[in-house]
């Protein structure tokens, strides 16, 4: 055949045309209960136990996957981000590869077994890296690899799962084709729910001598993951395993190759770029046109090519939305971290519980838009097709982020200020008894500040103040406070004096005045607790004489450090290590270590680090450990000795900061201890259900957007690109998620609630993109279904499709 006469048209003029859909089919597809349950494929049951074990598996391990880079990787919240949607990245962008190997190679049974193997040794990978310390050498190598092998495990089957479901019916029974994706669905979600509840609670048992229990919250979809791999594989006789063709993506590219190639080299006019194709192409040597047997298939290939253009082009705009939509894991996880989690006095919903809503709003959601919402919108006469609802729901995820922007406003009244790498900050911290002395604070170039008595400066929007001193100190400077009685504490007997304190950029420091006339200076942590289980921070300043101590630890108090070790424990409790939830410990061995610093005009003191501590009232002890423990061995209650320093805390909210000063009246052995306790950062105000508008509306938006986005895709392409369309489709949030990685890496926003904001303006713009391109540019097609009888044009079950010759727009 002569390549110059082939048309675009010619398969149509040879009789390569569809048969109206009214022909009556040899096995019609059945349409109630019980007949559609004695045709419908068992094997399928398998195919569903196993998607919910799997996405148990993925869900569990990703809803804690954020607190787990930052509390046990030590990553900063922007670098967590930034490594959690990489994940995302893989996950979305491997399941190309995934269809290239079911489709070109060992099909969909093989490449499910083969990457679901290993899948599970990913999950085992993380799950075994998550029972060393924070200090292994195993960080973060082994965590990363393992996530690298479980986000290629899960893209990689995700194109294959649910198709190889769907490969079990006739071609021909849509119903029970669309009810099937519908119970999948439903699994999918089922098995997210469930798993983004339980894990994070697993997460936070203590095990293993850690407050956290990450290797239980990821041995656990270890498990499932190889309990998944089981189930799949006892339905292998059962079956129907379509063979591996000629991989789809790979000739969609040459075919678009070729077009190109000759519409660059040509002069020959065409209607549309694609038709170039037939510049060079020749039936008679083309494989596929001679296996057709007198048909140009060709034309049919480059007229579903036309169609997945088409949808590629409506695709542009979309990753946007999962630009903002899988933030649900990473930056509003970070945002419920800093809110008040307490439901009721004995209830609390952790911050990576929170995503459990999106789940759960969506298998309720779900029937109520299928059989209220768009019902009412069809009977007010707004026909809602597959464009409209996705323009709606991108809308409403802009909104969801417009509420979180407010939400985070609000959040950040009680967020610390972080000094800058040329700033120090400085509190002031008065632990003298309440009504004894009151001090006037004065330093150059600053207003003067008085200081009661058993009070400190403190920043705290909530209540409009900001004491705090601000020094732009370089690279280093000394600054001298002096300090004064002030004119309220007539009977303190205190001479003025003067405290230097050497000061570094990029640190916060507290000077802190004991009674007597001493003080002592430390540096301060502004950090609140980022763990996510309902913590505030307690410092403590032990100042007094080191013989207090050597009665239970023989320790010296020439020693340049001390080393024993103090504890909390409930009041109403024994001191006991293995309640975690009861004794909190300083160890002079562990990373809270008890530290000495010198006091002015006064005898050492120690310096208590900064430890995680669940509200509640409790009692200051001593501890002698009777054993050296090392690692993550816990003692048991018999194995220590504790003395009481009745000295009590009491913190019954959450998020907040606190210094605990322990001093005598005169710094002297058997004078009694003087215990003050005061906020250096105001507890988390917010509470946690403030956030549930956003998912609210970002779970609507998940209804309109993302059901019905891949049911546009997968429905208005051809049964021979469907796989290339969903790889697509997934694709979309892969480079959603690159999106927020390019952002973060950039650093453009130092305030999260002004970066909420932005990320909503850019989907409203998206908005507006994805209006017009389905106004002006996209054309509804029929769908050709292939049954045994032929070819059946379908229609789509929605308005906007119109049959025959006219077309519907948006």
């Amino acid at each position: 055949m002569d390549t110059e006469e082939v048309e675009p048209d010619a398969g149509r003029k040879r009789g390569y045309g569809t048969i109206s859909g009214a022909m009556a089919i040899e096995d019609p597809e059945p349409t109630s209960c019980m007949p559609m349950l004695r045709a419908w494929p068992k094997s399928t049951f398998l195919i569903i136990v196993n998607e919910f074990c799997e996405r148990f598996s993925y869900y569990g391990m990703r809803s804690v996957l954020t607190l787990y880079l930052i509390n046990i990787l030590k990553y900063s919240a922007n670098t967590a981000t930034i490594l959690y949607h990489s994940f995302n990245v893989l996950c979305y962008g491997s399941p190309m590869i995934g269809s290239i190997i079911a489709d070109g190679y060992i099909g969909k049974f093989w490449t499910i077994f083969f990457i679901s193997i290993f899948y599970a040794c990913g999950q085992i990978a993380l799950a075994v890296a998550s029972t060393f310390g924070p200090t292994s050498s195993l960080h973060p190598w082994l965590d990363l690899l393992g996530l690298f092998v479980i986000g290629m495990g899960t893209g990689g089957i995700k194109p294959c799962v649910s198709a190889f479901g769907g490969d079990q019916f006739k071609q021909h029974y849509l119903l029970m084709i669309s009810i099937y994706f519908s119970v999948f669905y439903f699994t999918i979600n089922a098995g997210s729910t469930i798993s983004s509840f339980i894990s994070p609670i697993m997460r936070s048992q203590p095990c293993l001598g850690h407050d956290s229990c990450y290797p239980l919250s990821f041995g656990i979809p270890a498990i499932l993951m190889i309990v998944a791999v089981g189930i799949f594989m006892l339905g292998s006789p059962l079956y129907k395993k379509v063979p591996p063709k000629e991989n789809t993506i790979f000739r969609v590219l040459a075919a678009i190759r070729r077009s190109l190639g000759n519409k660059l080299r040509g002069k020959k006019k065409r209607d549309h770029w694609l038709d170039h194709y037939f510049d060079t192409h020749d039936c008679e040597t083309d494989p596929h046109c001679r296996e057709a047997k007198g048909k140009c298939v060709q034309v049919r290939f480059i007229d579903d090519v036309k169609q997945l253009v088409r949808i590629s082009v409506i695709m542009l705009p979309l990753p946007f939305f999962w630009t903002l939509y899988d933030q649900q894991g990473s930056r509003w996880v970070i945002q419920a971290v800093a809110m008040d989690s307490r439901i009721s006095d004995g209830f609390s919903l952790l911050p990576d519980q929170m995503s459990t809503l999106n789940a759960l709003l969506i298998m309720i959601f779900i029937p109520i838009f299928q059989g209220l919402i768009y019902p009412g919108v069809e009977r007010m006469g707004i026909r809602c097709t597959p464009l409209r609802k996705m323009v709606a729901g991108v809308f409403l995820a802009a909104v969801s982020f417009v509420i979180c922007g407010f939400v985070q406003i609000a959040v950040n009244r009680t967020l610390p200020d972080i000094p800058g790498s040329s700033q120090a900050f400085v509190s002031v911290v008065n632990a003298y008894p309440s009504g004894t002395c009151d001090f006037e604070v004065n330093l150059p170039d600053f207003s003067s500040q008085v200081v009661p008595a058993n009070s400190s400066l403190i920043d705290n929007e909530l209540e409009k103040t900001k004491q705090l001193y601000r020094l732009h100190v370089g690279s280093g400077m000394t600054a001298n406070f002096q300090f004064a009685r002030a004119a309220s504490s007539s009977n303190c007997t205190i001479d003025p004096f003067t405290v230097a304190a050497t000061l570094k950029g990029g640190k916060s420091y507290m000077v802190t005045l004991l009674p007597g006339g001493r003080s002592l200076i430390r540096e301060a942590s502004w950090d609140k607790p980022q763990e996510g289980q309902g913590q505030f921070a307690l410092g403590v300043n032990m100042a007094v004489p080191c013989a207090r101590f050597e009665q239970l630890n023989g320790t010296s108090c020439s020693a340049s450090s001390f080393n024993g070790s103090f504890a909390l424990c409930r009041y109403d409790k024994e001191c006991d290590p293995q309640k975690h939830d009861w004794y909190y410990a300083w160890k002079s061995s562990d990373d809270k270590a008890v530290k000495r610093l010198d006091v002015q005009n006064g005898s050492p003191a120690f310096a208590l680090d900064y430890l995680d501590i669940k509200p509640g009232t409790y009692k200051l002890y001593l501890v002698n450990y009777l054993k050296d423990y090392s690692g993550d061995h816990t003692p048991r209650k018999s194995e220590i000795q504790t003395l009481s320093l009745d000295v009590y805390v009491q913190v019954n909210r959450m998020g907040g900061v606190y210094t605990l000063t322990v001093t005598d009246q005169d710094d002297l052995e058997g004078s009694p201890l003087i215990a003050t306790l005061h906020t250096i950062v105001p507890e988390n105000h917010m509470n946690i259900l403030w956030q549930v508008p956003q998912y609210f509306v970002i779970t609507a938006a998940e209804i309109l957007f993302s059901i019905t986005g891949l049911e546009f895709a997968y429905s208005q392409s051809s049964p021979s690109l469907k796989a290339v369309v969903t790889a697509m489709w997934l694709f979309t949030q892969a480079l959603g998620d690159a999106v927020i990685i390019v952002i973060d890496e950039l650093d453009l926003f130092q305030n999260l609630a002004v970066e909420f904001f932005v990320y909503s303006g850019i989907l409203f713009v998206v908005v507006v993109v994805l209006l017009l391109l389905s106004i002006f540019y996209y054309e509804y097609k029929e769908v050709m279904v292939e049954t045994d009888g032929g070819s059946v044009k379908v229609a789509l079950e929605n308005s906007g499709y119109v049959d025959d010759e006219g077309t519907t727009k948006l």
